[in-house]
């Protein structure tokens, strides 16, 4: 795993709490997003790009549940670790139950918190393998194999990469220059090179006519995957 590439969001009212968090993760390479607000947690959530939330439960608008309720209504996937000062097992179950990942107890060490943020990005990385569903495209993670209306298709490795990071994103609009970066790194592509990738990609896309409900183009920002039942 390279930590740089990791996007934190810290959802934290509390300056102290928020300060230690931020500057550890910032000496550990990660790179650190803070909001103090549960609307501006789910805001910030729905707009960019996120690999992972430390949330405080006691907001000063709304309830952290309401947080992961929102979350969890587009992402499935992104890890959510509960940092609370709240210590009783009804806490601990509901917040795991709304779909929290983990849950840490305040005052909590640094360090034990560093551990469970690595051990949902391992996970992560694992749970990469299985297979993925949406409309009349099936991305088996296993075999690097993708399916329109189950019919095996053949996509370049770039175009194959390209797929799956739209998939893992799915609702969420990626700019140019995030796409850009996570597959080729900086430099390494334009986006009038991106755009020939994206016609090919939906060229074979096009079996049955749906893939313009299933990858939209933002005009000016990016690109994105629908859920397309």
């Amino acid at each position: 795993m390279d930590k740089k590439q990791k996007n934190i969001l810290i959802v934290e009212d509390d300056k102290l709490t928020l300060s230690q968090i931020k500057n550890s993760l910032k000496h550990y390479g990660y790179r650190v997003f803070a909001v103090s607000t549960a609307t501006e947690a789910v805001d910030f959530c729905i707009k960019s790009v996120i690999d992972l939330v430390v949330l405080d439960l006691g907001l000063p608008d709304k309830d952290g549940l309401f947080v992961i309720q929102q979350i969890r209504s587009f992402n499935n996937t992104l890890p959510i670790i509960v940092v609370s000062s709240r210590t009783n097992v009804e806490s601990k179950i509901l917040a795991l139950d709304t779909g929290a990942n983990d849950y840490v107890t305040k005052p909590f060490n640094m360090d034990e918190l560093l551990a469970r943020m690595r051990k949902e990005f391992r996970y992560m990385t694992t749970e990469d393998k299985h297979i993925f569903k949406n409309g009349n495209l099936t991305i088996d993670y296993d075999a690097k194999t993708i399916y329109v209306n189950g019919i095996e298709v053949h996509f370049t490795n770039f175009e194959y990469k390209i797929v799956c990071l739209l998939a893992g994103n799915m609702g969420k609009t990626l700019t140019y220059e995030y796409i850009i970066n996570h597959i080729w790194g900086e430099g390494g592509q334009d986006q009038n090179g991106l755009r020939v990738f994206m016609a090919a990609i939906r060229k074979k896309m096009s079996r049955d006519g749906k893939s313009g409900k299933l990858i939209r183009t933002d005009i000016g920002t990016g690109y994105r995957m629908n859920k397309v039942n």
